[in-house]
């Protein structure tokens, strides 16, 4: 930016600085752009394998519930034989099998097929908010890499402008207070950016820990600037018809009317059907069925003479229903309320760059004609210094600005989501 005859020498810090990024360009040479880092997430991350987990062993219990009842056998010995005309009975095998009204076990398997619909609902819109949440570091990653270039460009201009001022000094143009006021701001600069980099190296690990790998994994991002610079905005006013949120729900309603023809289904008669087998000893009597053992055929039915338990069994299911129906309604009024304040959100951060974009301009301008007053020692250095903070000051907000725009549209595409993503 200044032309002047002196060449300032790169600071050990700066120089460590440079060598640490060098390092971390060859570990991983290759950028990994957003879209590859959320499917590594989604491929990898415990929380998302969990709730996947938990939506096969709902699945598992499809097959449970329309299993029937396990078979009852029974065996019994008489102690003492009861005698029979045929000979005494010494032993008995009974084994019954009940059987539901018709229709149960249909109902009973789409109540679990219905959960576990509900709960691979609830798997989608978790994967979704991982996405939401990888996509937010993700830029806030790329905000703190621009401002880290912006507070390195800072500090060549701090270097040059020291030697602008040193040869005035040298020239009496110049006071040494000056020259000790601008090495004061290089070394505070410098501190500013070996914190930046600790706390790169902070988002790094949440980044990382995000999609279950090496905390200190390298993240290398080829162009901040240009990944803040891309205007996604989605002006979308309704929510999603279908957003997995609404549909868990949705799942859960079908389950509960399925629940309510179970509910009647119970309050009817169960059927039995079983078979007895009795051991007779034979004691050679003049008989010709004498030892013969004896097969009975049976046919049982149950008895739902308790009214209340079935009554209550179908306020509940209907209770539910409603308690169901307040949740859709619910949770559909919180997704529109939610994207009204991303909207909200937008429009201020838009006109925030604006402002930003439109004080840049004019700091530029100015900061033009006091390099060259500076040159010709007509500007003190304290007034340069403060131009020069300031414009950074609206460049970094201009930078984190950019990363909510971005977050916020990300927000925003959560929200408008569909079960199918």
């Amino acid at each position: 930016m200044f032309k002047t005859e002196h060449i300032t020498p790169i600071g050990s810090s700066t120089q460590l600085l440079l060598v640490g990024v060098m390092l971390c360009f060859g570990i991983n040479l290759k950028a990994q752009s957003l879209e590859e880092l959320k499917t590594i997430a989604a491929e990898n991350n415990l929380q998302l394998k969990a709730q996947f987990k938990a939506f096969e062993a709902e699945m598992e219990g499809v097959t449970q519930a329309k299993s029937w009842q396990d078979p009852n056998l029974s065996f019994g010995y008489f102690i003492s034989p009861i005698e029979t005309r045929v000979g005494p009975q010494i032993a008995r095998f009974s084994l019954t099998q009940m059987l539901p009204w018709f229709g149960t076990y249909k109902a009973k398997g789409d109540i679990a097929a219905y959960r576990a619909e509900a709960e691979f609902e609830n798997f989608q819109d978790q994967k979704l908010k991982l996405f939401l949440e990888v996509a937010k570091q993700y830029y806030d990653l790329s905000a703190l890499r621009h401002i880290e270039a912006l507070e390195a460009k800072q500090l060549q201009i701090l270097n040059e402008l020291k030697s602008i001022v040193e040869a005035n000094y040298e020239n009496n143009q110049a006071n040494l207070v000056d020259v000790l006021r601008v090495e004061l701001q290089i070394d505070e600069q410098m501190s500013v950016i070996q914190i930046l980099d600790d706390q790169d190296q902070a988002m790094v690990v949440q980044l990382n820990q995000l999609m279950n790998r090496a905390l200190n994994t390298p993240i290398l991002i080829s162009d901040p600037q240009y990944i803040l610079e891309q205007k996604e905005f989605q002006p979308i006013d309704t929510i999603s018809k279908n957003h997995p949120r609404l549909e868990s729900i949705r799942k859960l309603q079908k389950s509960n009317k399925a629940e309510r023809l179970l509910a009647r289904k119970q309050a009817l008669p169960q059927f039995g059907l079983g078979l007895d087998y009795a051991i007779i000893q034979d004691r050679n009597v003049m008989n010709a069925d004498a030892g013969q053992d004896a097969l009975m055929p049976m046919l049982s039915l149950s008895l739902p003479i308790f009214g209340k338990k079935n009554a209550s069994r179908k306020k509940a299911a209907s209770l539910q229903g409603e308690s169901l129906q307040f949740q859709l309604e619910h949770e559909r009024t919180k997704l529109e309320t939610e994207i009204q304040v991303a909207q909200y959100k937008q429009h201020e951060l838009l006109s925030l760059l604006d402002l930003y974009n439109e004080q840049l301009l004019k700091l530029e301008d100015i900061l033009r004609l006091s390099e060259v007053a500076l040159s010709n020692a007509s500007v003190g250095i304290e007034e340069l210094l403060d131009l020069q903070e300031e414009r950074l000051l609206y460049e970094k907000q201009r930078t984190k600005t950019l990363a909510n725009l971005l977050k916020t549209s990300e927000t925003i595409r959560y929200l408008t989501s569909n079960t199918d993503l």
